[in-house]
């Protein structure tokens, strides 16, 4: 899997086999018959995506991610506005510039900077991922802010 990407086809192989442990038959096929509606038909899977279907199988996301995201590189970032953009929201009090940020998470920094701008509006699990990680937080805390009911993650400084 490349560092960057979370396919559909990889993701729903990961979790059908986990759900394979616990469900069968009649019951197994229409857990994964929702799971697949919730991911969609995109060859990716998108952050809100992969939030929901764990929340749905009651997994902890901490642990997928780092599963799946093992290999992920990013840079710890130490800290140094408010808006209507959550990401930008939470983010924004931290670094100097989005640069410093997309470098540490490991994301394109043009992509970032329109995930900024609200010019794109998903994130990609692993984004979210590297992000968390480039904060010393743990994945769980920043989506259940960005998708769930979850307050804002207190970062030390």
């Amino acid at each position: 899997m490349n560092n960057n990407i979370l396919s559909t086809d990889f993701f729903l192989k990961f979790i059908f086999k986990l759900i394979s442990k616990e469900y069968s038959g009649k019951s197994k096929k229409n857990l994964e018959n929702v799971i697949e509606d919730i991911v969609g038909t995109r060859n990716l899977v998108l952050a809100e995506s992969f939030y929901n279907v764990t929340q749905l199988l009651n997994i902890n996301i901490d642990v997928v991610c780092d599963k799946l995201f093992k290999d992920y590189k990013f840079k710890r970032l130490h800290l140094i506005s408010e808006s209507d953009n959550k990401l930008k929201n939470f983010l924004s009090p931290f670094v100097k510039g989005s640069k410093d940020i997309a470098l540490a998470a490991n994301i394109e920094n043009t992509r970032f900077s329109r995930l900024l701008k609200g010019e794109f509006v998903h994130l990609y699990p692993s984004e979210v991922y590297g992000i968390s990680k480039s904060l010393d937080i743990k994945p769980s805390q920043l989506f259940n802010y960005l998708y769930g009911d979850g307050e804002r993650p207190k970062i030390e400084i």
